[in-house]
């Protein structure tokens, strides 16, 4: 018996057909929306080239968006075996690298390359240095999303391990998720206090 919010194709409500063709209609809107942040603006070097750091973000961010919600074995259609996030126990890390790190430097980035003109590949030592404080900023928002999945594989941790899936609660138990929320709480908002 599942706690939380009902799924669509688990109740009936959209075939596996529909619920495939809807994520990947999402995820090409997401490829056309980040497409643009990979074309470069008018800057020193006439705007020839993609940037490397968003391609690999845009691009990884669509791979993460199918190898962590398509199921334990999303990937092995297209010969990657084995592969998914949420099945593995990997969801928390990729939320923290994703929705905390790489959402929140981004914007920053992507406005320093874009209207500063800096790049990447030319000016590495002044974009770090940019995007240090961002970067900092990041770490508790990271701490704070991931909580979310904390708190969300805690409840489901129980119909999880029937369901094949190897979250961190369900590898080593309730006490272990209670206390990653704890820490990651009150590491997030030590770390807003230090820095």
């Amino acid at each position: 018996k599942r706690v939380g919010q009902a799924r669509a194709t688990q109740k009936g409500w959209l075939t596996p057909y529909e619920t495939c063709r809807g994520c990947v209609l999402c995820l090409m809107a997401s490829l056309f929306i980040g497409m643009r942040y990979l074309i470069p603006t008018d800057c020193s070097d006439g705007g020839s080239s993609a940037d490397p750091i968003m391609v690999f973000i845009v691009l990884s961010s669509l791979f993460n968006a199918v190898a962590y919600t398509g199921g334990p074995f999303p990937l092995g259609y297209i010969g990657l075996g084995n592969i998914s996030i949420g099945y593995s126990g990997l969801g928390d890390l990729f939320v923290f690298l994703y929705f905390g790190i790489v959402a929140t430097v981004s914007v920053p980035y992507l406005y320093v390359t874009k209207t500063a003109c800096i790049s990447p590949l030319e000016d590495t030592t002044k974009l770090l240095q940019l995007l240090q404080y961002p970067f900092l900023c990041s770490i508790p928002i990271g701490f704070l999303a991931t909580n979310i999945i904390v708190v969300n594989n805690l409840r489901d941790r129980h119909t999880e391990i029937h369901a094949g899936k190897r979250t961190m609660a369900v590898r080593f138990g309730a006490t272990f998720a209670k206390m990653e929320y704890l820490l990651l709480v009150v590491a997030s908002y030590a770390f807003c206090v230090y820095f």
